[in-house]
């Protein structure tokens, strides 16, 4: 039900109801006048499902349409070719934070979502309302709900638990999680420590026209690795390369971000709401790094009728890697917002927003990487010899050039003033319903002294009575004001914090299908989409990190077409099948269009949730997903002449319902991740080969297959 509804169903109440009376319980739905747009939306009851390493929401939203993922531990995502960065993610309508230095899903923990306070989720992929934050690509709206009882829930596993307990208005979850047992089916043998626990609080009251919101969390994420060894085999069949490492020193990647944001709404009227809400955040962010290694890079005997099967038999190099890293990150935002909601008439409603956002950041990023082959150090400094008229003289060079040195110091600061409107209305003509929404965006950052005006526009239309289909068309100008890791200059070693913010526009049509088979309902949803940039930054992808290699801007263009079919097979278990086709294209200064580092290309994926016939107490899940290789090339380069392997992957999760047992409803679930092992590629180190001075791409796997016993209770 609408925000607006609810206030004026309340207003309602107050203004009629005597003294004294008290209502029985019943329960109100409506519909926000909006127009059919690309939104998805999941039940709360799906979110408690199996079949996915983390469980966490964006595990399942990475199987939609639209929504591209290479890493089954993180929960970062990109949509429609944008990047990490470029996706708003909103609990209760307030804006979380999202990791920035994290370089692997195993070192990011617990996601910032919390499942079992879930009560229901929109996703919107491109073409999202004026009412929302300034992002580039996708839309990401969580409600935490409440109840009207003391309930709760309880989860044990072999590397993760929580306790989730409601009491009326009150809401309040504890999580654990370690990554130790993930980590250890890697590559890398060594001491792993992998620690992330947090704690949430939801809280609302009524009282009359008026209602208070508070949403609160802590959290923790620390990774700590002592490497002592690797081993990685790559190539072809024919061609087998093997990687041995001997390690030492270690590593460490601590995240820690504090959210409490506070709402209060009135009802003024039976036509009109007023809400102000303020909210704070901190986050600190540290990569500490100090590993010493020596590898041997070489060719495996693939002769199977040879003595010497399996092993190296020729050396192609050898040589020496250190790599130093003392990377801080701390970020601190206010912000502070007044809306309206005002209903013109039964069909026409105006929505405003009034904010501002403060936003420091102090950044400090220090970290060099030595190679080292044959006994000296690349790149070396040969001696100088200067042949005079009399004698000969030697200039011996002291100094040592390192391979590579990143060093930078910049504090931001800024505020955004933003104002919004968004005015829809909704009228019938010749048998049909017809939708309007439009809406605008004016923005102030103080960063670059920047305005700027994003209009949004988006219309349906659909048969009147049981809706049987619809189709729309979303069209709309996206700002992104930048964060500190967009403004980071891998390549200049600096924070440019002058820079202009980037800028697209979205162009969508889309058509839904509605009916039913067996008794049961299905969806059809397919939409064609481009998406213009005509203001971007370079950047290379390195497992889940992104680095920008400067904030002179290019232009970039995606394009490309999603569908999916959704249906409930038994009971209210939710299943779906996504496919997504597109291409992401690149320039950057006058050159030519080449591949953007999130053109995959193609998306599929797959959510089953069913049950054996006759038996509902015993339920399966299944998540499949395959994507296409991302483009890659030589660090802190532009150009991406190649590709990585395509991303595939199946889960599968088992679940017995056990009888009730003192009003708890116990579940115990037989998890296998990666069922048919295979060995993913996150991303690539390099190694060179001295003699040839030739490199090598060596990948880092992902995990491989995992079996996990888990315990959860309802009450």
């Amino acid at each position: 039900m609408g925000l607006l509804a609810s206030a004026l169903l309340l207003a309602a109440l107050n203004d009629t109801t005597p003294r004294g009376t008290q209502l029985q319980e019943a329960t109100v739905t409506g519909q926000r006048v909006r127009p059919a747009a690309s939104e998805v939306r999941v039940k709360s009851s799906t979110l408690a499902g199996l079949g996915t390493p983390t469980g966490s929401v964006e595990a399942l939203l990475r199987t939609l349409p639209g929504v591209v993922a290479s890493d089954e531990l993180s929960s970062q995502y990109s949509v429609r070719g944008g990047t990490y960065d470029e996706n708003l993610v909103y609990v209760n309508g307030f804006e979380l934070y999202r990791p920035q230095l994290a370089r692997s899903g195993q070192q990011e923990g617990l996601s910032v979502l919390n499942p079992d306070l879930v009560s229901s989720l929109t996703f919107t992929a491109g073409g999202f309302h004026a009412e929302l934050g300034d992002k580039l690509s996708s839309a990401l709206e969580v409600n935490y709900g409440r109840s009207d009882s003391l309930r709760g829930r309880v989860r044990l596993g072999g590397y993760s638990g929580g306790a989730t307990v409601w009491a009326g208005n009150l809401g309040v979850s504890l999580r654990y999680r370690s990554n130790v047992l993930f980590a250890r089916t890697g590559d890398v043998s060594g001491d792993f420590r992998a620690d992330s626990r947090d704690a949430q609080i939801v809280w609302s009251h009524r009282q009359g026209a008026w209602r208070h919101e508070f949403l609160g969390i802590a959290q923790q994420n620390g990774f700590r690795l002592a490497p002592t060894s690797r081993t990685t085999e790559f190539g072809t069949v024919t061609q087998v390369l093997r990687l041995q490492v001997a390690m030492a020193g270690t590593e460490y990647y601590g995240f820690q971000n504090a959210f409490a944001g506070w709402r209060t709404r009135r009802a003024l009227g039976l036509r009109s709401v007023i809400d102000a809400e303020a909210s704070w955040s901190q986050a600190l962010e540290v990569e500490h790094s100090d590993v010493e290694s020596a590898y041997r890079l070489g060719d495996v005997n693939t002769n199977m009728g040879s003595d010497q099967f399996g092993e190296l038999s020729y050396l192609r190099g050898s040589g020496g890697f250190q790599r130093y890293a003392r990377n801080d990150l701390w970020v601190r935002d206010l912000h502070t917002a007044l809306r309206g909601s005002h209903l013109l008439s039964e069909t026409a409603q105006l929505n405003w927003t009034v904010g501002q956002r403060l936003q420091l950041a102090q950044d400090r990023v220090s970290e060099w990487i030595n190679l080292d082959s044959a006994g000296y150090s690349l790149m070396h400094q040969p001696t100088l010899v200067v042949l005079g008229p009399n004698d000969t003289s030697y200039v011996p060079d002291s100094s040592l050039e390192l391979y590579s040195v990143l060093q930078s110091q910049g504090q931001l600061r800024n505020t955004k003033h933003w104002l919004s409107t968004t005015y829809s209305d909704s009228w019938k003509h010749g048998g049909h319903t017809l939708h309007l929404r439009l809406g605008q965006r004016l923005i102030r950052d103080s960063r670059s002294g920047e305005w700027r005006w994003s209009p949004r526009a988006s219309f349906s239309i659909s048969p009147q009575g049981g809706a049987s289909w619809s189709a729309y068309a979303n069209a709309g100008s996206y700002a992104q004001t930048a964060s500190v890791r967009e403004l980071r200059n891998w390549t200049a070693n600096g924070l440019e914090t002058e820079s202009r913010m980037q800028h697209a526009w979205h162009g969508i049509l889309g058509y839904k299908r509605f009916g039913t088979r067996k008794g049961r309902p299905w969806m059809y949803q397919t939409e064609a989409y481009l998406k213009y940039q005509d203001r971007a930054f370079a950047f290379e992808q390195d497992g889940m990190r992104i680095r920008y290699l400067g904030t002179q801007p290019g232009t970039a263009v995606a394009f490309g077409l999603d569908q999916q079919l959704h249906s409930t097979w038994v009971g209210d278990a939710e299943s779906w099948v996504s496919l997504s086709l597109f291409r992401v294209r690149e320039k950057f200064d006058g050159g030519d269009w080449q591949r953007r580092g999130t053109d995959y290309r193609y998306a599929f994926s797959m959510r089953v949730e069913d049950h054996l016939p006759g038996q509902p107490q015993n339920r399966v899940y299944l998540v499949t997903s395959v994507t296409g290789g991302f483009p890659f090339g030589l660090p802190l380069e532009n150009a991406k002449p190649f590709k990585a392997p395509p991303y595939r992957r199946m889960d599968l999760g088992f679940e017995r319902v056990l009888p009730t047992w003192k009003g708890l409803r116990p579940r115990l679930a037989l998890e296998v991740y990666n069922l048919l092992e295979i060995r993913n590629t996150a991303s690539y180190f390099w190694v060179m080969d001295i003699s040839t001075a030739s490199y090598y791409a060596v990948p880092n796997y992902l995990t491989n297959r995992l079996i996990n016993l888990s315990f959860r209770a309802d009450f």
